[in-house]
């Protein structure tokens, strides 16, 4: 094939990236929206340990920096993650269905099981542990998704920190509201509020565990969150 041929392959594939970067909606407008929707499921779990969700920029940036290829698909790099796009030009329409689209997985979830299985978006939105939040939406002109090219596309992004969907644990603790706050924590309408800082595993082993902050760090995070200052 002829050096024109590879040349004009290649002024295609760079009109495609630049077609389908898309552009990023301005958060501000829907950060409450999301917060607040956030909340109300999470309330609604009867949950002893239920952390209200903050805002967080690094994810929010993160999220986007992720998205803005306009490519449907996980980061999987620690960060609990949920995505969900429609057609259309309402963002605010998108983003209440996308947060019930996920809330409505509890139907095929069984609390006893763990496991998430095909419903680890809901269990995502109500992670007890989970203590921050960040979404972004990207509009774009088409989005990739399995192969297929969708047209007109909004595309929603929310990254959490700590992560969820543990499988070796309960996402949430059943119980009267409030009742397994963590000391110093206060109680919002059902919802943990305040400075959360524990070492899951022990104050005692995580202190012994100290140098592994560094060379075993995901474990570390989860479970000794104090001893490691990620809190």
């Amino acid at each position: 094939m002829s050096i024109i041929y590879y040349i004009m392959l290649l002024l295609w594939f760079l009109c495609f990236v630049v077609m389908s970067a898309g552009k990023l909606i301005d958060t501000e407008k829907y950060k409450q929206l999301l917060l607040d929707e956030h909340s109300a499921y999470r309330r609604k779990q009867g949950a002893s340990n239920m952390n209200q969700l903050v805002w967080d920029e690094e994810l929010e940036q993160e999220a986007g920096d992720w998205i803005k290829s306009c490519n449907f698909d996980h980061q999987r790099k620690g960060r609990g993650e949920n995505l969900a796009f429609a057609t259309g030009d309402d963002a605010e329409k998108m983003a209440k269905n996308a947060m019930k689209g996920w809330y409505d997985e509890i139907n095929t979830y069984s609390y006893s099981g763990k496991a998430c299985l095909y419903s680890c978006h809901y269990t995502q939105v109500v992670w007890a542990e989970t203590r921050k939040v960040g979404c972004v939406i990207n509009k774009c002109d088409y989005l990739s998704v399995s192969g297929r090219m969708i047209k007109n596309a909004l595309y929603l992004a929310c990254f959490y920190d700590p992560m969820g969907n543990d499988m070796s644990e309960y996402p949430y603790f059943k119980g009267d509201a409030c009742s397994k706050c963590l000391e110093g924590q206060t109680c919002d309408d059902g919802l943990c509020t305040g400075p959360a800082c524990e070492d899951k595993a022990g104050d005692a082993k995580c202190a012994g565990w100290k140098w592994s902050c560094v060379d075993n760090a995901a474990y570390m995070k989860k479970n000794c969150r104090k001893t490691c200052g990620h809190c």
